[in-house]
């Protein structure tokens, strides 16, 4: 029995799906118990049972079990919910005698089960399942055997809440990682969308009002917004793969930014990026350096799209002290209020996400002269989380 609950204890400790443990919890009641059959059931949403593991059942067990619930047979699992043990001595003659049990009675018969002991799984003092035991040949479980169905359901019910848990982080994993691809693609891949619209504008203004040689108009034009194209493939592929942004492959962060902005401003007629980069620069690790370049990029994006902007400066220093990188830009746009959400507007919103993802601070302000954002990141603290 001490074997048994170590293997068990494993198994639990293994955190594999509920019904493979199930299984195992089952065969290693049959392993020491008197029984001749085990079932693990648990209450689905829906309010009805819903068998996960058994051992030692009938090929056929799970249908007939589901037709005869079906049917609204009373079963004993429903009523273990209502007592710590539900025994039934005579489970040939119940079946027998309730029409509602006929998918069953067949099948009792020809496996020989005459008894059978029923003990809810509890969680938090919340029945959850239920463990039913069943005993061929006239046997009947003794106080033994039920102290170790006892046990078992308790590690049964164990299971269900480590299931329960490993389901919740894998929700709130999987919910992240779809925020993460949104802002990606919002900050990322829908900038070079709309610059793309803009440059088939130009192209399709060119062609209707004609001056000059066309060619001399459509090619370099053509040529830029296959460029344009080009980046957005190499995005998505980025995102696809969970790679760093394209300018941060085989760069540094200041490197990517300078590029970032040379492109922007050979994209934008009129519009000038500046990046100034001081020498104190502390060292940043790669996934704290995707988030920065993205809220920089982000925020130049706002600044050409939505604040026309013709000059931007993006700054990149040392913070408070040696353990902190600053990161601002700035611009002479037409400025907007911060605290305002703008409805179908997420670049502000994914800013704020990202700099919280990794301690920093994010800060905004904005006139009729124009809009500074601040960026203040503790590398330190960082560093000592991604170990």
């Amino acid at each position: 029995m001490v074997a048994a609950f170590a293997r068990t204890a494993s198994s639990i400790a293994w955190a594999g799906p509920v019904q493979v443990v199930a299984d195992q919890l089952a065969e290693e009641v049959l392993s020491v118990s008197s029984a001749d059959c085990c079932a693990f059931s648990l209450w689905s949403r829906f309010g009805s049972v819903e068998l996960i593991g058994a051992a030692g059942e009938p090929p056929d067990y799970r249908e007939r079990v589901r037709e005869a619930i079906a049917l609204g047979a009373p079963m004993a699992a429903n009523r273990a919910y209502r007592a710590r043990v539900e025994i039934v001595e005579d489970v040939r003659t119940l079946v027998a005698n309730d029409p509602r049990f006929a998918p069953v009675a067949e099948m009792v018969a020809a496996a020989g089960w005459t008894s059978l002991v029923a003990i809810p799984l509890m969680v938090r003092d919340e029945p959850v399942g239920v463990l039913v035991a069943m005993y061929a040949h006239d046997k009947q479980p003794n106080r033994s055997d039920i102290k170790f169905l006892e046990a078992m359901a308790d590690h049964g019910a164990l299971a269900v809440r480590t299931a329960s848990l490993l389901n919740e982080a894998k929700d709130k994993a999987i919910l992240e990682e779809r925020n993460r691809l949104a802002r990606d693609l919002h900050d990322a891949v829908s900038q070079l969308l709309f610059s793309m619209g803009l440059r088939t504008r130009a192209l399709q203004l060119a062609v209707e009002r004609p001056s000059g040689d066309p060619a001399a108009v459509l090619l370099p034009g053509l040529k830029e917004l296959q460029s344009t194209i080009e980046s957005a493939v190499d995005e998505m592929r980025a995102l696809i793969f969970h790679l760093r942004p394209v300018k941060l492959r085989g760069h540094d962060l200041a490197s990517a930014l300078r590029r970032h902005a040379e492109a922007v401003s050979e994209r934008d007629d009129g519009v000038c990026v500046d990046v100034t980069v001081t020498s104190d620069l502390p060292v940043v690790p790669p996934e704290v350096e995707s988030q920065i370049y993205r809220i920089v990029q982000e925020a130049v994006g706002n600044s050409v799209t939505h604040a026309r902007a013709r000059r931007i400066e993006v700054r990149l220093s040392a913070g408070r002290g040696a353990a902190c990188l600053l990161a601002e830009v700035v611009d002479d746009g037409i400025g907007f209020d911060p605290e305002h959400d703008r409805p179908g507007h997420l670049g502000l919103a994914n800013m704020r996400a990202r700099a919280a993802e990794i301690n920093g601070e994010l800060c905004i302000t904005s006139s009729a002269a124009g809009t500074t954002v601040r960026f203040e990141v503790p590398v330190a603290s960082n560093k000592r989380e991604m170990i």
